[in-house]
C-alpha cells in the first residue's frame, strides 16, 4: 500500500481507506498486508476509464490539433463529462483508432460490453437491449412501444421508405422509427 500511496502522492491510511471502500463496492479485492487487485467488475470499469481517456486524447490531438502535455490535461477533464454512449459515438467518429496519440493501445471493450445502436444491428441477429434513450421524447417513444432494458430484440427488416426498422420484441412485431433506432443501444447475443 505504501508504494501505491507514493505513486498517488497521498498517505498510506488514505490509500487503505480508499481500498476498503472500493472493496465494499466490489471493485477491488483487498486484504490488509496482502495487497490489492481488481475484481472482474473493477477491471471492466478501469478498462472503460482508460479507454475513454485515450479516445478523448485521440480526438484532442487529431481533430483539435493539440500537442504535448496539453492533450493529457484536457482529456483528464473531458473524460468525466462523457457517458458510455457519447464515448462510443466519438470513437466511431474517429474511425475506430487502435492507438492514442502517444502510441498507447486504446483498449477494446470486453465482449459483453460491445454495444451498438439498434440501427446498426445486422438483420436477424439476436440482441439484448442494454440502454434506453435519455432524451424525454425518445424515452417516451420507447415507453409507448413497451421497450425495456435487458429484453431480447431482433431487427428483421429495414423499410426502404423512411428507414423504419421492423423488429421482433416480446413475441410481437414493432415498427421502430430511425431516430429511436439510433438511440436504442443493444448488445449482440448468440
Amino acid at each position: 500500500m505504501q508504494v501505491l500511496a507514493q505513486a498517488l502522492g497521498t498517505s498510506g491510511p488514505s490509500v487503505t481507506e480508499m481500498a476498503r471502500r472500493l472493496t465494499e463496492k466490489g471493485l477491488l479485492a483487498y486484504k490488509p498486508y496482502k495487497g490489492v487487485r481488481f475484481t472482474p467488475q473493477g477491471q471492466r470499469l478501469a478498462t472503460k476509464v482508460v479507454r475513454r481517456h485515450r479516445i478523448w486524447e485521440t480526438f484532442i490531438a487529431q481533430v483539435l490539433g493539440y500537442t504535448g502535455e496539453r492533450i493529457h490535461e484536457l482529456a483528464e477533464k473531458l473524460e468525466h463529462l462523457s457517458d458510455d454512449e457519447f464515448t462510443e459515438r466519438l470513437y466511431a467518429y474517429l474511425g475506430y483508432p487502435a492507438h492514442d496519440p502517444h502510441g498507447d493501445e486504446i483498449p477494446m471493450l470486453l465482449p459483453e460490453e460491445a454495444w451498438k445502436p439498434l440501427s446498426r444491428l445486422p438483420l436477424h441477429q439476436p440482441a439484448r437491449i442494454c440502454r434506453l434513450p435519455d432524451t424525454p421524447p425518445l424515452r417516451e417513444a420507447a415507453d409507448l412501444l413497451g421497450l425495456q432494458a435487458d429484453k431480447p430484440i431482433k431487427r428483421v427488416r429495414l423499410l426502404p421508405v423512411d428507414h423504419i426498422h421492423l423488429v421482433e420484441y416480446e413475441n410481437h412485431l414493432l415498427w421502430i422509427p430511425p431516430s429511436l433506432a439510433e438511440n436504442l443501444w443493444v448488445v449482440e447475443i448468440p
